[in-house]
């Protein structure tokens, strides 16, 4: 799989007061899009509750090209762009593509997983770290390092 990609409609809620998407809209549909990812791979939303776990950001860049305007029709695509040996640490990537084709905004997300009972970053499950290995991943992938505060198990 070279990328994995949805369409997004900007309704009237994804704007601020200035008439612009508010960044959080992009990042907001861009989860949905990795949550439909996971899904489809066999992990969906459920299986995360049933675990007590969830992804957490820890790092959030975005980076605007061009402006979106309401009711237009967007691509976003997603991309693994680094991961950590036991999958503590992870990484994506992912473009806002105008429908003609040009690149609207640029969105690198850095997070971990969380134990919603202890509130304290966890390692993943070997059936959520298989299910990261399935993602695209970006041509600029990074090995991270494991963190510090991470309990892997071992």
């Amino acid at each position: 799989m070279i990328e994995y990609s949805g369409i997004y409609e900007i309704r009237w809620s994804d704007l601020d007061a200035n008439g612009h998407v508010n960044y959080a809209a992009y990042i907001d549909a861009a989860g949905d899009l990795r949550y439909r990812f996971f899904s489809e791979h066999g992990f969906p939303p459920e299986r995360f509750e049933q675990l007590g776990i969830g992804p957490i950001y820890t790092a959030i860049q975005a980076q605007f090209h061009r402006e979106v305007r309401m009711g237009e029709t967007i691509k976003i695509t997603f991309l693994l762009a680094g991961l950590s040996l036991h999958g503590s640490r992870w990484k994506v990537h992912h473009d806002i593509l105008k429908a003609n084709g040009k690149k609207a905004v640029s969105i690198d997300i850095e997070g971990t997983m969380l134990d919603l009972t202890a509130r304290k970053p966890v390692a993943p499950t070997a059936e959520l770290l298989q299910t990261f290995n399935l993602a695209p991943r970006a041509k600029e992938f990074e090995s991270l390092s494991e963190m510090r505060w991470i309990s892997t198990g071992g």
